[in-house]
Order: structure tokens, then C-alpha cells, then sequence
């Protein structure tokens, strides 16, 4: 136990909790004073705001030692006060509610820290701090939304919210690989990063929108991106240079996921793909590299619609293409096993090079296991789904998407055979 943890362990429960209480109050109240000091009748501040916090702790611990009915009395007589404080406001015609129902959260989350919920106080705050803080910035993007876009919004908090939660969660399929809640969040995924790429075009720059979506939306699956931008390019076929630079950008994370599980699992592993890992990486940046360079040229290209927000269709099809992936692995699992390892790791790369990567490096790990040959399995992989997500740009996007896909993923994927070829013979 170091000196931090002695320090902790010695301050009594009580007066941590206080403490946060406290802290709370002073964050949420700093946030209200900053917006609201121009305004000479506002009700609250840093000291209001930080009182209420320690008086709802104080009132969810004393119910613990006396009668629950202490606690019940206090919160009705501070929900009377505050609501006979409104009306007053309303009296001098002013009308809202934001500080009101932020008093309110803050005494009920100094409450919650007395029953033990510091973490989820916490996150709370977090939530609240940022809606309050972004007051200016909503109303402005209120402003610009289209009708059509506040539709497309509701809808897709209904799938979200209301309709996912609602699915089956039970596997189904050969060996259970599918179930229908985690299809319709991978449905749910789509829509998202649709959507996020939607607003980022319209609000922002598109070049710079487009290649953030691709960076974020790589984390989570650079196929699916493929899916998604290659769709899009055919909406804003001006911008397929972006669109096909983002795509290559977001299967690049793809290098670096792969280089850390094998760290992970097996350093030798590691030492043999760092070079080849590395200089597709670099390779797969050129895209990126020629349309930021071309923007600088051309910021003053017209700004068109960003197409359609929520497209539900393109969702269904990538979920359809989904599920014919991990049927088509299960297929090749059982037919060609051990028989044919590389085209085996070739076949499985095309749906998940994660799996793939942890898998092989687990087994290099093993007395049995051979360094080179799992590194061949894994190169063989990343290729294989490099080439399965340039076909899927071709195939799902325009034209106009050929050139700057073919030129990332082509280097990209004659990088790594010449790697092979260099390794094999």
C-alpha cells in the first residue's frame, strides 16, 4: 500500500463523500455563474450550487441514521422552494427552466453520494456540465437543421433507443455466431457513423469531416467505413477523392491494431511485422497526404447537400453482407482447417484480422509455434483484407472512387506480397 491509499484509507467514508458532494456543486455551480453572471436576477452560482450538493448529502445521510422520512421531507420542501423560486422568475417575465432543473439534478446527486453513487454522480456531472456548457453552440445548430434532418434524428433515436433494446438476444446460425441484438447494433453502428459523417460535412470542412469520420469510425470497423463511404462517394461524387482517401486512412488503423495484439500475445511475432506493418502504414497515408495538399488549393469549392442523413437501406445491406462474412468463415473453418493454413488465414482476414492476429500470436507463444509462419498467416490476412475492402469501394461506389482506393490499397497490397515473396523465397 503506497502513501496515497494510507491517506485514503484514513479519511472517514463520511468526509470523502463531503467532499465530492461538494465538488460537485462547485463544478456545476461554476458552470452556471460563468453563463449567467450578466444576468442580474439569475438564482444560483457557486455557492448556491455547492451548498445544495452538501445539503442533499447531508440529508441522504442523516435518513440512513434517523427515519427515511427525514429525507422525504427535505426533498419535498426543497422541491417547493425551488418551485416557488420559479414562480417568482416567471412573475418578472422570465421564462426556463435549465438553472432550476440543474439545482434540482445537484441536490439529488448529492442524495446519490450519500447512498454510495459516487462514480455514477460523477458521470452525471460530467453529462450535465457538458449540455449546460454547449448552450450556444445547440441553439446554433438548431438554427441550421433541416426539417428532413430532425426527422432523420428521431429516427434514428428510435432504432437506437427504443427498437435495439428490443431485439432477441440469442444466438442463432451454425455454432451460434449470430444473434439478432448484436446485427441490429452492428445496423445501429452504420447508421451512426452515416450520420456522424452527415453532420461533420455539413457543419465543417468537408475534406477534414470526411477524413476525422474515417479515423474515428476506423477504431470501430474500417469495413464498415468502406461500406459507408463508398456509398456516400456516390451522393458527392466531387468529393470521391476524399471519400477514397478516408477509406484507405480508416483500413490503415488496421496496421497498428494488428502490430499491438501481436505485441500482446508474442514480441517475436511483433519483430517480424514491425517493418512491413510499418511501411504499409506510411503507404496507406499517401491519399490522405494528396487530398490535404489538394484542399489548400481549392477551399473555395462550392458547398453542395451532404446527401441523405440516415440512410436505413445501405444499414440492411452492410448487415446482409455481415451475416454471408460469418457464414462464409464458419464454411471455411470447417472445410479447410488445418489443411490449408495460409488460405485459411487469408479467408478469415476478409471479416476480422483481429481474431486472426490474437489467435496466431497465441500460437507462436507455444513451444510448437513458429514466429515466421504465424507472421505469414497474419501479413496474409491484413492483405487479404485490404483487397476484400478495395472491392468493396469499387463494387459500392462510383467511378470516380477507383482511382484514389486503387492507388492506397494497391500500394498498400503490393507492399505486403513483396514482403511475402521476400519471406518465402
Amino acid at each position: 500500500m503506497n502513501w496515497l491509499d494510507s491517506i485514503y484509507t484514513a479519511i472517514p467514508p463520511f468526509f470523502i463523500h463531503l467532499l465530492v458532494s461538494a465538488g460537485i456543486g462547485l463544478i456545476i455551480g461554476l458552470e452556471r455563474e460563468f453563463n449567467t453572471h450578466e444576468d442580474p436576477s439569475h438564482i444560483g452560482g457557486i455557492r448556491t450550487f455547492t451548498l445544495v450538493a452538501v445539503l442533499g448529502y447531508v440529508a441522504g445521510w442523516l435518513s440512513g441514521y434517523t427515519h427515511p422520512a427525514v429525507l422525504a421531507t427535505v426533498v419535498g420542501g426543497f422541491i417547493l422552494l425551488v418551485g416557488l423560486v420559479y414562480f417568482v422568475q416567471t412573475q418578472h417575465g422570465k421564462i426556463g427552466l435549465t438553472t432550476e432543473a440543474a439545482i434540482l439534478l445537484t441536490f439529488l446527486l448529492g442524495i446519490a453520494n450519500a447512498k454510495g453513487l459516487v462514480l455514477e454522480s460523477v458521470a452525471v456531472v460530467v453529462l450535465m456540465t457538458t449540455i449546460l456548457s454547449l448552450k450556444s453552440r445547440l441553439h446554433h445548430f438548431v438554427k441550421q437543421i433541416t426539417e428532413d434532418e430532425l426527422f432523420a434524428f428521431l429516427k434514428f433515436i428510435l432504432l437506437a433507443l427504443l427498437i435495439l433494446p428490443m431485439l432477441p438476444s440469442m444466438p442463432f446460425g451454425p455454432d451460434g455466431l449470430l444473434n439478432a441484438r448484436d446485427l441490429g447494433f452492428i445496423a445501429v453502428l452504420v447508421l451512426s457513423l452515416s450520420f456522424a459523417g452527415y453532420l461533420l460535412l455539413k457543419f465543417g470542412s468537408p475534406h477534414k469531416g470526411i477524413l476525422w469520420t474515417a479515423v474515428i469510425g476506423g477504431l470501430f470497423s474500417s469495413t464498415m467505413i468502406a461500406w459507408v463511404f463508398s456509398a456516400k462517394s456516390k451522393e458527392r461524387q466531387d468529393l470521391a477523392a476524399p471519400y477514397g482517401a478516408g477509406i484507405v486512412l480508416a483500413s490503415s488503423i488496421m496496421f497498428i491494431r494488428a502490430f499491438v495484439w501481436a505485441s500482446i500475445f508474442s514480441f517475436d511475432v511483433a519483430k517480424e511485422l514491425f517493418t512491413p506493418l510499418l511501411v504499409m502504414l506510411l503507404t496507406s497515408l499517401i491519399p490522405t497526404w494528396q487530398v490535404i495538399k489538394s484542399h489548400q488549393k481549392a477551399d473555395n469549392a462550392p458547398a453542395l447537400s451532404p446527401g441523405n442523413p440516415l440512410d436505413i437501406k445501405n444499414a440492411v445491406f452492410f448487415v446482409l453482407l455481415y451475416i454471408i462474412i460469418t457464414l462464409s468463415m464458419a464454411a471455411s473453418r470447417q472445410w479447410l482447417n488445418q489443411t490449408f493454413i495460409y488460405l485459411s488465414g487469408a479467408i478469415a482476414g476478409i471479416a476480422d484480422v483481429d481474431a486472426i492476429t490474437i489467435s496466431t500470436s497465441k500460437w507462436a507463444a507455444t513451444p510448437a509455434g513458429i514466429s515466421r509462419e504465424a507472421s505469414i498467416i497474419i501479413l496474409l490476412a491484413v492483405i487479404s483484407n485490404s483487397i476484400f475492402k478495395w472491392l468493396i469501394s469499387v463494387l459500392n461506389g462510383p467511378a470516380a472512387l477507383r482511382r484514389p482506393v486503387g492507388i492506397g490499397f494497391g500500394v498498400v497490397i503490393l507492399t505486403g506480397l513483396g514482403w511475402m515473396v521476400y519471406w518465402l523465397f
